[in-house]
């Protein structure tokens, strides 16, 4: 058996039956994202927002991991003198927090880039 899929933006040509086949499987999908608008070349596409911010989330995720362990660190007497000494930051529980808050975010973002780049190399 063959499936076709098609997507409703395209033109449509006749699709013809193989050997032995009454009529072909097609399959109308509707298109996945709508192309950029032509003519401005300073245009960003949400897909290139979301790969550029997820880009910067990263090490910003590394760095506040290792903020993390340096607070963790002084509590268990290995290193000294954490630059944050009262307040909510003082504790690396929330470091750990905001590192796994950041690095989600990154994630979410880069999948929603990639597929995003997915779909439009269809069309």
């Amino acid at each position: 058996m063959i499936v076709r899929l098609r997507f409703k933006h395209a033109a449509l040509r006749p699709v013809t039956p193989h050997r032995g086949q009454d009529r072909p499987h097609v399959v109308e999908m509707p298109s996945p994202v709508a192309p950029a608008p032509p003519g401005n070349p300073n245009h960003v596409s949400t897909q290139e927002m979301a790969g550029g911010l997820a880009a910067l989330l990263t090490p910003a995720a590394t760095l506040t991991f290792a903020i993390a362990l340096w607070r963790l660190g002084q509590d268990l007497g290995l290193t000294k003198n954490f630059f944050i000494t009262e307040g909510p930051f003082s504790h690396w529980q929330v470091w750990v927090a905001l590192t796994g808050m950041l690095s989600a975010s990154s994630f979410y973002l880069n999948r929603k880039s990639e597929r995003a780049a997915r779909s439009t190399a269809i069309n």
